[in-house]
């Protein structure tokens, strides 16, 4: 009897099975790549937008209040990641973020900008780490640092649904980080504000003085980019030109008309280069030397007349809501170093704190502009009582206490006209109201720069997200 010839496909059969087993591995396996792989990318780039949601909220808290900005910065990173799996281990640091000079850390902005504290004396950029741009250091607000540059990083770990096949369960999105910073953050500001700063040249302002004020002019007009900055010049009292100067002082006080005497009170108007204001100034980057702007402020010198904080107040605000640019932040720095003993508005009336006062009250409550003070040596013998005759405002009160009052309000504690607001220097600086005190000792004056590049600085306190060196 023949034997019957086995089948071949027969045995096949579980070949089959197993090479058919192995190719679905390998398809899973395929499938987890493409698959959780990209839920792993799309979780990443969530976390980083949720980061960036994170900083730039706490950002907006800086420097004033790191505290906040901590909090903030966290609830903004849960409010804005999607799902239900937890960001892990959320850290939270600050930097002082400056502009950098060849490399190295240009430490005039410190402390206008922000002030990690007290550097090594000998070789200071050793505390920094610097690109070719800007240099950060970093910041410790507990221990008094003043700190604009808020640092978010965190991780989210991903489950797998396919990649359990291959023996992945999850995998992390490793540490993703975002930074982000208040203020120009070490280069040329690109938050649009218009701005109107108002000198004091009274005969108290010596010669020391006047050339210290003209320096901290020019801080501003180097601080500021025209392309988004526009800045405008007034004195006190008024000017006149002559052989070209438009900031030549004038002879008397005169008028205070607005807008007939704009002029004589903010001899240079509103300047940028988008400008399109009242004066047909011929270079309107006023950042260039030999611009229009820079020679007012190098021709700027003492005056005679007497200490009329009442007139320049509402000219500036004229100059601002007139020519300034529509739904732009608007912003008035004014610096005295005395007490008001004169006003064009009512000359009969003695009470010069309070009429400052009132007028500054109504341009800030009426306009909407910022308005930053800087007293400038009101912090001795110069602090005298105001002249002020009748009224219990300022009756007896040291012209200290009008000058903080004329500034906006940041908080409860603002204005004060009981007592001068902290004593002058360092601690009132930081505390980031919208007042300032800058001493004058012996003859001379400490540098005005600083303070007005702090009431500037937070004028353009926008917030923009940076990449750190």
């Amino acid at each position: 009897m023949m034997s019957k010839t086995p089948d071949r496909s027969e045995g096949e059969k579980g070949q089959i099975l197993v090479l058919f087993a192995l190719c679905l591995v390998v398809i899973m396996g395929f499938a987890a790549i493409v698959l959780d792989v990209g839920r792993l990318r799309l979780a990443e780039q969530d976390l980083w937008n949720a980061l960036d949601s994170g900083s730039l909220a706490g950002a907006a808290m800086l420097p004033a209040n790191a505290a906040n900005a901590d909090a903030l910065a966290r609830q903004y990173l849960d409010e804005n990641f999607p799902g239900t799996t937890p960001v892990g281990n959320p850290a939270v640091s600050f930097r002082c973020l400056i502009g950098a000079v060849n490399g190295l850390p240009r430490l005039s902005d410190v402390p206008g900008t922000c002030d990690p504290g007290p550097l090594p004396a000998t070789v200071p950029a050793n505390a920094w780490t610097c690109n070719t741009s800007v240099c950060t250091a970093v910041c410790v607000p507990s221990t008094g640092d003043i700190c604009n540059t808020i640092v978010l990083s965190g991780e989210v770990t991903v489950p797998y649904s396919f990649g359990r096949v291959v023996g992945i369960n999850q995998a992390s999105t490793g540490n993703v980080t975002s930074a982000a910073c208040r203020g120009p953050c070490g280069s040329p500001p690109e938050n649009p504000v218009d701005i109107v700063v108002v000198l004091d040249r009274t005969q108290s302002m010596n010669g020391v003085d006047t050339a210290n004020a003209r320096n901290a002019m020019q801080s501003v007009r180097t601080m500021l980019n025209p392309a988004y900055q526009w800045l405008g010049f007034s004195l006190l009292g008024p000017s006149r030109t002559v052989n070209g100067c438009p900031t030549t002082p004038a002879t008397s006080l005169g008028s205070a008309n607005v807008p007939g005497d704009l002029s004589r009170w903010v001899p240079l108007g509103l300047t940028g280069l988008t400008w399109q204001g009242r004066n047909p100034h011929v270079n309107q980057n006023f950042a260039n030397s030999g611009s229009n702007m820079d020679n007012a402020i190098q021709c700027y010198s003492n005056s005679s007349v007497g200490t009329d904080l009442t007139d320049p107040m509402p000219q500036a605000a004229y100059e601002l809501q007139t020519y300034g640019r529509p739904g732009v932040t608007k912003g008035i720095i004014l610096m005295s170093d005395g007490q008001p003993n004169a006003a064009v508005s009512t000359p009969s009336n003695s009470n010069y704190c309070k009429q400052a006062n009132d007028t500054a009250t109504t341009v800030k409550s009426t306009t909407g502009i910022e308005v930053f003070t800087i007293a400038f040596g009101l912090d001795g013998s110069n602090d005298i009582d105001c002249p002020d005759g009748s009224g219990s405002t300022f009756r007896t009160k040291k012209a200290s206490v009008l000058v903080a009052s004329m500034a906006t309000a940041t908080s409860p504690a603002m204005p004060k006209v009981t007592s001068a607001d902290l004593p002058c220097g360092d601690q009132e600086n930081a505390d980031k109201d919208h007042y300032f005190c800058v001493p004058k000792t012996a003859g001379a004056s400490a540098d005005l720069s600083d303070a007005f590049k702090a009431a500037t600085a937070a004028l353009v306190a926008g917030t923009k997200l940076v990449q750190l060196p």
